[in-house]
C-alpha cells in the first residue's frame, strides 16, 4: 500500500474512533409563566382643593380626577374611607380646633356619595389595560360662624380586584 493510502486509511480510522468517543444526550427545558391581574393608581397622592372660600359662602364645590390602570377585563372596586377627622360617617376637615363637614361624590350632581369597600359608595369598573379616569366631586356646607383658617383631611383610597 502506498503511503498516501495508508495515511488516508489511518486518518479515516481515527475520525471514526473520534466519532465513536463523542456522546450526545437530550433533556427538556420547561418554560412557564403565571399571568396575574393587577390594578394601581396613577399617582400615590391626589389632591381635591376647594381653594379659598368666603366665610359667608354657605357652600363650595370642587372636582378632581383620579387615574387607575387595571388589567384588561379585570373587574375592580375603589373604596374611599371617611378620612382622618370623620365623625361617624361624616367626613370632616380639621384645623386642629374646629372642623368643616364635606362629602365626596362620584357625580357632579352629588347623588352618588363615595364610600368605603363593601358599601354602595364603591366605584366599580372593568379594567381595559389603559388608564381610566375616575372623577371625584367634593361639596362642603359652611356655617357662617366657621372660624377662618386652613382646614384639611386625608382620605384613604383602596382599589381591590
Amino acid at each position: 500500500m502506498s503511503t498516501i493510502v495508508k495515511i488516508i486509511f489511518l486518518t479515516a480510522a481515527l475520525s471514526i474512533a473520534a466519532l465513536a468517543d463523542a456522546g450526545e444526550t437530550s433533556g427538556q427545558l420547561r418554560v412557564s409563566v403565571n399571568i396575574v391581574a393587577s390594578c394601581r393608581f396613577s399617582v400615590d397622592t391626589a389632591t381635591l382643593s376647594f381653594g379659598d372660600v368666603d366665610q359667608s359662602a354657605g357652600s363650595a364645590e370642587a372636582h378632581t380626577d383620579l387615574g387607575v390602570r387595571c388589567s384588561s377585563q379585570q373587574p375592580y372596586a375603589i373604596g374611599f374611607d371617611y378620612g382622618q377627622h370623620a365623625q361617624g360617617g361624616q367626613r370632616r376637615m380639621s384645623n386642629g380646633n374646629g372642623g368643616v363637614a364635606y362629602q365626596l361624590y362620584a357625580d357632579a350632581s352629588h347623588r352618588q356619595p363615595l364610600g368605603p369597600h363593601g358599601s354602595d359608595g364603591e366605584v366599580r369598573g372593568l379594567g381595559n389595560g389603559d388608564e381610566q379616569t375616575i372623577p371625584v366631586y367634593g361639596k362642603l356646607d359652611l356655617d357662617r360662624n366657621t372660624p377662618t383658617g386652613m382646614y384639611s383631611d386625608v382620605v384613604r383610597m383602596t382599589v381591590t380586584w
